[in-house]
């Protein structure tokens, strides 16, 4: 397999996620209903899958530098599989929860063995660039899932969603025979605990990826709020749900292409830091016009759509550069590293916003609020980075 279809294959890993979650959106109401829950558990199911995948990434980056990245590969995904058919047959939310954390713990193995292969393949700034590719495609997953997931419910019911989920976990696995093993040498002692606690001291004493591995928390909580919360606010503030609702949350997914697209050339321009600056004030810029609007008394669907979508462009390119900083100084234990830093950034966002979500409610001028203050946070720590040594 050629290395652009390698970096291809981990960009559609890296997606597993943004579909698990994205195409269940317009269903929430529907599953409300049927599931006999609160809106706020149903919502829930979200961060339950982060909770899940942040766990599991402990567990399979030491396993994919002991075993190799296949094997690990392999046996996530067929425990992805194995969620998605509880999922789709869960009787009630309790279960549905269960079901959609086993989901995220077998995920995991693929969001850290995306990342772990192109570290595998790149360093420095062609890393950055090629998890900047990776991401590009995993942006076919917000297009395309809120639709898919919409179309699926409306003909069959959003149980199918599932079982249609566990018939794309089937296709990675499919297309997993073609791929080579990219681990460089096993590590024979990587699941010991010793090995754990010592690789876990390394990263965080290194400046560069203890500061940027932290960040990741504070930016991912972003848009895990904006993926929590618009089901929600598009029902009671617009009156909009299920197929509509998608066509309307289809569009961020276009930012993020264009704004991949743009941070590569940003890379090259500016550098890795300064690109994460800018795309962070974008942030700031579209969150405060989003206030501004809903202060004013004229916001509406179209406009919050818009808004979202500029955010869009800009929230991954912070997003996948912190992962390159933390990343790249540790080419040896990529697999470690990459797994932490996907543990910090998805349990430290999920714990965050399944709070928010609770105070914000259906409020659209709470929920504006509290991404203001997130993407102020991020901005100031950006600011405040300094390269030591």
């Amino acid at each position: 397999m050629k290395e652009r279809w390698i970096v291809a294959y981990c960009g559609v890993l890296m997606s597993i996620s943004s579909f698990s979650v994205d195409i269940t959106l317009p269903s929430f109401p529907v599953m409300v209903d049927d599931l006999d829950a609160p809106f706020e558990l149903v919502q829930w199911t979200i961060t339950s899958y982060m909770i899940g995948a942040g766990l599991g990434q402990l567990v399979w980056g030491s396993m994919s530098d002991r075993f190799g990245r296949r094997p690990a590969l392999a046996a996530g995904l067929a425990l992805f599989l194995l969620g998605c058919l509880g999922a789709a047959f869960a009787s009630s939310i309790e279960l549905m929860l269960a079901c959609r954390v086993l989901q995220g713990l077998g995920a995991a193995a693929a969001i850290v063995s995306s990342r772990a292969i192109i570290r595998d393949r790149f360093s420095g700034e062609a890393l950055a660039r090629n998890l900047a590719l990776a991401t590009a495609i995993f942006a076919v997953g917000p297009i395309f899932a809120p639709l898919l997931g919409a179309g699926v419910a409306a003909l069959a019911g959003w149980r199918f969603i599932f079982l249609g989920l566990s018939v794309f976990a089937a296709g990675l696995l499919i297309v997993l025979v073609r791929l080579p093993e990219t681990l460089p040498a096993r590590a024979p002692d990587a699941m010991r605990l010793a090995v754990f606690v010592q690789r876990s001291r390394r990263l965080l004493a290194h400046p560069q990826s203890r500061y940027f591995v932290f960040l990741s928390a504070i930016v991912m909580a972003s848009m895990l709020l904006i993926l929590a919360s618009t089901p929600r606010i598009y029902e009671h503030a617009f009156g909009l749900s299920g197929t509509t609702f998608a066509v309307y949350f289809a569009f961020h997914g276009l930012g993020i292409v264009l704004g991949q697209a743009a941070n590569r050339r940003l890379i090259r321009s500016i550098g890795i830091v300064n690109a994460m600056i800018a795309a962070n004030v974008v942030l700031v810029v579209a969150v405060m016009l989003m206030l501004g609007f809903i202060f004013a008394g004229m916001m509406n669907a179209i406009l919050m759509t818009a808004l979202i979508t500029l955010f869009a462009t800009s929230y991954l390119i912070v997003y996948s550069n912190a992962a390159a900083m933390v990343l790249d100084p540790h080419g040896d234990i990529a697999g470690f590293t990459a797994a932490f830093y996907g543990f910090v950034s998805q349990i430290g966002s999920a714990l965050l916003v399944s709070l928010l979500v609770v105070v914000t409610g259906e409020s659209v001028t709470g929920f504006a609020a509290a991404l203001l203050a997130i993407c102020l946070v991020s901005l100031a720590a950006l600011l405040a980075w300094r390269p030591r040594g």
